[in-house]
């Protein structure tokens, strides 16, 4: 089980008497990580633009916290920077931790603080949130066109060349396709689903579907209520729908799963990362192979691991 995105740093940073990493009352710590049968979780570093006025300041002390958590669970989870790292890991039964960054803007355009991200072991980032940040423009109406400025074409190029994973989860769908032009590598949607379902901004549509499966990337489903559908919570039959969907415009090969845990409202059908195994049975019994299941839940993200870093 490989999941592409959760906002657990930011629970923890912002509510920092209610647990750790070993244990806390969401959805993703250690304990429940090992129960759900994971071998890699993606932590994302989430800065709000609009709400900091040190932005950059507070990734910096998200990642420090990230740290002082790999420290002290260092026998039950591991900080990967390689494919070789995870590999290790996960012979070693001990948990991966991949560290990302949601919200490209905190670097201000700096190719200098980029590649201090990837020395301090950051390996993806998604390029934009929710506002224009100098890199690129967001989904949304007001954005409709805009896609990647000159500093962010630079920016990914700059990634690419490093190692790193570019993940257009919240870019448009001018600057995806632009992506698809410039990159030589995969590249991904780490929390995203199918528009043709939900017509939600920050789902995509069957060409951009389409692009990144053809370039050999992946998109993670997201959990997120908004994103699958119109139950009160999100729904396990919805999140099977859009991967069943996914795979049948994009192929077996592009599925994966980018949860979006602990960083959306409201609940979910799967209360945490322990109960994941629910989802797997429920894309069984919706026909898929245990092969297919299997690229959805780890084979696929284990390939572009392997591909990129």
């Amino acid at each position: 089980m490989i999941d592409l995105h959760c906002d657990t740093i930011m629970m923890l940073i912002d509510h920092p008497n209610e647990g750790d990493l070993g244990q806390n009352p969401w959805k993703i710590d250690i304990s429940k990580l090992k129960k759900g049968g994971y071998t890699l979780q993606d932590f994302a570093l989430f800065v709000e633009l609009d709400q900091e006025i040190d932005p950059y300041g507070r990734y910096e002390a998200m990642r420090q916290l990230f740290n002082e958590q790999m420290a002290m669970y260092a026998d039950d989870i591991v900080h990967v920077r390689s494919y070789e790292d995870f590999v290790t890991a996960r012979a070693a039964g001990k948990l991966s931790a991949l560290l990302s960054v949601e919200e490209g803007g905190v670097f201000e355009g700096s190719l200098e603080r980029l590649k201090k991200a990837y020395d301090d072991g950051v390996r993806l980032i998604t390029i934009s949130w929710n506002f224009p940040n100098g890199l690129s423009y967001p989904n949304g109406k007001d954005h409709e066109g805009k896609g990647l400025t000159p500093k962010g074409i630079e920016f990914v190029q700059y990634m690419e060349e490093l190692g790193m994973i570019v993940d257009c989860s919240h870019l448009n769908d001018a600057g995806t396709f632009q992506l698809g032009e410039i990159l030589q590598k995969p590249f991904i949607a780490s929390h995203s689903n199918a528009r043709a379902l939900t017509n939600h901004p920050r789902n995509l549509t069957d060409d951009l579907i389409r692009l990144i499966a053809n370039k050999g990337g992946v998109i993670g489903l997201n959990f997120a209520q908004a994103f699958l559908g119109t139950n009160r919570v999100s729904q396990i039959e919805d999140i099977v729908r859009h991967g069943l969907y996914l795979r049948n415009v994009g192929g077996s090969d592009v599925v994966a799963l980018g949860t979006d845990f602990d960083g959306i409202r409201p609940d979910t059908e799967i209360v945490d990362a322990s109960e994941m195994p629910r989802l797997y049975e429920a894309f069984r019994k919706a026909g898929l192979s245990e092969t297919d299941t299997d690229k959805i839940f780890s084979k696929n993200a284990e390939r572009l691991l392997q591909t990129i870093l």
